[in-house]
């Protein structure tokens, strides 16, 4: 079987963004290139060891942990020192008057590293790559967007639509999946274990949690407003993991419907279900579907659609409002996501003897993909 992220430089990833840069600026542009970490960790460990808020970073991504990546980050003020750890740099590279943002990304670069193949399965990524120059591929979201919900158990913002508070909170406490580290592992154990002995569990819990079980030891009961003692970023990621979801299941749909040549593949949350050709006309080419809230209209075929998968979830969208949670700055955001993508510069190598592994293959897979777009995904179709 293919193998990939063997080695962090198996994954290369280089965001591609425009920054409006300055002779001076309110913000400082910083260039973060790292392996192992999570973006949203690395800009946590920054702010405490320079000791300012972390509200002062923006970003325009979310970079893969496993992948060797580049991406850019602005900080509001001056940021002098450069910060380099064993897995990660952050590097000051000018200024802007404006933050960095999504709405700056243009998309992103990759060069990656498909192991252990054997001439024939190199023959087939070449000729699955011919049909996505001409077909394009299914824009689905990958196993990375939901580690929150990789234990098995579900999803956290689907209890917290359901009112099931105290689900939620043990889906964040109690369940651990393949990126927690000992110290969590552990903690999850005993949560797991002695749910409800909050002093216990704050006495071993790492720095993310602590919030929530501050607010636990002295209101033991409220679930609800435990849930929001976390980060807002992080909540605003369980919510979107959500959406995703419904938009894998959505997009499978459609394209169950109206595909060619259809295989699926099972992934961690369900099945990724590929075509393999479009007719030229196929309007699934040129499709967008929302990202559910709830203020969506669920007019058309797409409509129909999210309904079906909506009624499988048990869910409505008025539900989606969270309106018992009265969060401030947390809620499901909505936005178009493209249903097929045709990537850029897209060029699959020649086989190399691997020097991973005797008698075998590798090649090289690059490509140009828009913002949002997992190139994960695009290794899945490769592989079919």
């Amino acid at each position: 079987m293919a193998k990939i992220k063997v080695r962090p430089e198996d994954f290369i990833v280089e965001e591609l963004i425009d920054i409006p840069f300055a002779v001076r600026g309110s913000y400082t542009i910083l260039k973060l290139e790292k392996q192992y970490w999570n973006t949203l960790d690395v800009i946590d460990y920054v702010a405490r060891k320079k000791k300012v808020p972390v509200d002062r970073f923006e970003r325009a991504g979310l970079k893969d942990r496993y992948s060797r990546s580049t991406q850019y980050l602005s900080f509001k003020g001056d940021f002098k020192d450069s910060v380099v750890e064993k897995n990660f740099t952050v590097r000051p590279v000018g200024k802007s008057n404006m933050p960095v943002s999504p709405a700056m990304l243009r998309g992103n670069r990759f060069c990656m590293t498909l192991r252990k193949l054997h001439l024939e399965e190199i023959e087939r990524i070449h000729q699955n790559a011919r049909e996505i120059s001409n077909h394009g591929f299914a824009n689905y979201f990958g196993e990375q967007r939901f580690g929150s919900a990789r234990h098995g158990e579900g999803f956290i913002a689907k209890k917290m639509i359901l009112e099931h508070y105290g689900g939620a909170l043990k889906l964040l406490l109690c369940h651990a999946h393949r990126d927690d580290n000992a110290a969590e592992r552990r903690f999850k154990t005993y949560c797991y274990s002695h749910w409800r002995d909050w002093e216990g569990a704050l006495n071993i819990a790492p720095r993310f949690y602590r919030s929530v079980l501050y607010y636990l030891c002295t209101h033991p009961k409220d679930f609800k407003n435990a849930l929001k003692q976390i980060d807002r970023e992080y909540l605003n990621l369980y919510l979107l993991a959500y959406q995703s979801y419904i938009f894998n299941e959505t997009l499978a749909r459609l394209i169950i419907k109206y595909g060619a040549g259809n295989v699926s593949v099972k992934y961690s949350m369900g099945r990724f279900v590929f075509y393999r050709r479009l007719q030229p006309r196929n309007h699934l080419r040129s499709l967008s579907i929302p990202m559910v809230n709830e203020k969506t209209n669920l007019s058309g075929m797409v409509g129909m659609c999210i309904k079906k998968v909506l009624a499988k979830e048990g869910i409505t969208l008025k539900r989606m409002g969270l309106q018992k949670m009265r969060l401030r700055g947390v809620r499901f955001k909505t936005f178009s996501r493209s249903a097929v993508i045709f990537p850029e510069d897209f060029d699959v190598s020649d086989p190399q003897p691997d020097e991973l592994y005797p008698r075998a293959y590798r090649c090289s897979v690059k490509c140009k993909l828009p913002p949002g777009t997992y190139a994960t995904i695009l290794i899945e179709r490769c592989l079919l």
